[in-house]
């Protein structure tokens, strides 16, 4: 059923791409026409998987989704340093790809368009918001009046993939747009809400209310996904109990102040991600480690990942080519790609016992001296003669993680020795040695250092800084942008700095004035 849902949905999100980005009020009764049959709900749910891979409104090839949350999630971190400017192409640099790098390293934080994966984010994230929930709303009606009980046990797993979507997108879309879940959550904003499809221009929730409606998400798919081993590309119900393993983390407060309720949630869904009957999820360890980013498919330690391979061939993964060569292979040692290893990130590695360092790092085939990760090397796909793409996973949550999770909810909770176990875990199975008699700050710290070396690349780290209070400082600035390698952009404090958050799209406020700019 699967393998069908996909061949559908791709064809109807190449042919429809224009119009679903282009979807306004006055379309409403037509999507309520087209969403009155089962095959149809079939097709949008798989033009929504579709949509991860298509750009925002065709404005620009960088403006995937994928490509886009690992900017703005890895890039403003301290995990990577641009070693060269972003390729000139046709001999002369484009001003959106000149102005977007700084952007997205140094926090200009601009509110415009070309300037900007902020607007990539919050328009793909409201496109499938809006998608997701109309999805679901059909879904109910048309579960009401059916009578095949295989066509009801379908739409009810359509339900979860529909609900697990939509709570991606709202939490990935609030920690870019709104404060901390720690600072105000009742008072600061994230983002508008259409949860009941109205395709109107609404004002922008509370962060509360966000992470409250991404919660009741997670929960909704969890209930509707069947427990199976299933394929990691597509929603699933071990996916659904890891992100809810996340997202109450994120409401877990800082460390100074936990809030003991939402830690508590926090383990009790990590633990629900490893205790499915007929499904397996576990940490890869020795010789299996290497293959961790390769096939998603069939990956016992991947969740839910964006798989390029789900999709026509040619059509490579964007993030690959921010970190190696792509295109012919015969231009590869000369090919520009723009991001390596910071040496920040090298200091907190054990180059010889760490096999992350080992399986997910090589040295550099174009800056001597440096290193860059091979997490997006897989799947090289030969286009045509000496041209390849890369097929390989964007992975938006994994079993190494959730581990990681529980580690921090315990030590928050106090609970030492059941944190420290959780972090020898994650430690043990790179190769590292055990470590003994941590506590309180000093073991925070150590899980904290331990998710920055596990998740490294993974558009993970900026956001726990963030949601830390911590603050982010980069011991090595850029090379390539002169101009923008000042302290103030190389070092902030999610307590003070307003670059912490980014800038809502100067179109969409004059597309709707119900929107309040970010003036944090």
């Amino acid at each position: 059923m699967k393998k069908r849902y996909l061949l559908i949905g791709a064809l109807f999100l190449f042919a429809c791409n224009g119009r679903l980005d282009e979807m306004r009020p006055h379309n409403m009764a037509e999507a309520e026409s087209y969403l009155g049959s089962f095959n149809n709900i079939v097709n949008a749910t798989s033009g929504l998987y579709g949509q991860f891979l298509m750009q925002a409104g065709g404005y620009s090839e960088s403006h995937h989704y994928h490509g886009t949350y690992h900017v703005l999630g890895e890039f403003r971190g301290n995990n990577v340093i641009f070693a060269e400017a972003f390729p000139a192409q046709n001999g002369f640099m484009p001003s959106s790809d000149y102005l977007r790098a700084p952007d997205a390293h140094f926090f200009l934080n601009s509110d415009q368009k070309s300037q900007s994966y902020a607007w990539a984010m919050w328009a793909k994230s409201q496109q499938l918001i809006l998608g997701a929930s109309r999805n679901i709303i059909a879904i109910d009606k048309l579960f009401e009046e059916t009578v095949n009980p295989d066509e009801k046990r379908d739409l009810v797993r359509l339900k979860g993939e529909n609900a697990f979507l939509r709570g991606l997108m709202i939490f990935n879309a609030t920690n870019v747009f709104g404060r901390p879940f720690w600072d105000n959550p009742d008072v600061n904003l994230g983002i508008p809400l259409d949860v009941e499809a109205t395709a109107d221009m609404l004002p922008r929730n509370t962060v509360r209310e966000c992470f409250e409606q991404a919660v009741a998400d997670f929960k909704l798919a969890a209930s509707c996904l069947p427990d199976e081993r299933s394929d990691r590309t597509f929603a699933n119900k071990v996916a659904s109990f890891g992100m809810l393993s996340r997202v109450y983390l994120y409401m877990g407060g800082l460390p100074e102040s936990p809030n003991e309720e939402y830690n508590r949630l926090a383990a009790v869904y990590a633990d629900s991600t490893f205790s499915l009957v007929n499904d397996v999820v576990e940490v890869l360890r020795g010789e299996e480690l290497k293959d961790l980013y390769d096939n998603p498919k069939t990956n016992k330690e991947i969740l839910f990942a964006f798989f390029t391979g789900n999709f026509p061939s040619g059509i490579g993964n964007a993030v690959h080519g921010y970190y190696s060569w792509s295109g012919y292979e015969s231009e590869a040692s000369s090919s520009v790609f723009c991001c390596e290893i910071s040496r920040d990130y090298e200091k907190i590695m054990d180059k010889e016992n760490d096999l992350r360092w080992k399986y997910f790092t090589e040295p550099s085939v174009r800056h001597a001296g440096r290193f860059s990760t091979t997490k997006y090397n897989g799947g090289a796909d030969r286009v045509f003669d000496d041209y390849y793409s890369f097929i390989c996973p964007s992975v938006f949550i994994r079993a190494g993680e959730v581990v990681l999770n529980r580690a921090e909810a315990y030590a928050k909770l106090g609970e030492d020795a059941k944190a420290l176990r959780d972090l020898n875990e994650i430690r043990g199975r790179a190769g590292l040695e055990e470590l003994s008699g941590l506590s309180g700050d000093n073991l925070f710290e150590e899980i904290f250092t331990e998710r920055r070396r596990e998740l490294a690349f993974e558009a993970l780290t900026y956001y726990d800084y963030v949601r830390n209070g911590l603050t982010m400082k980069r011991e090595e600035v850029s090379v390539s942008y002169s101009n923008y390698t000042g302290a103030q952009y190389n070092e902030i404090d999610p307590k003070t700095s307003r670059r912490t958050v980014c800038l809502i799209p100067a179109e969409e406020l004059l597309l709707n004035d119900k929107l309040k700019q970010n003036d944090y």
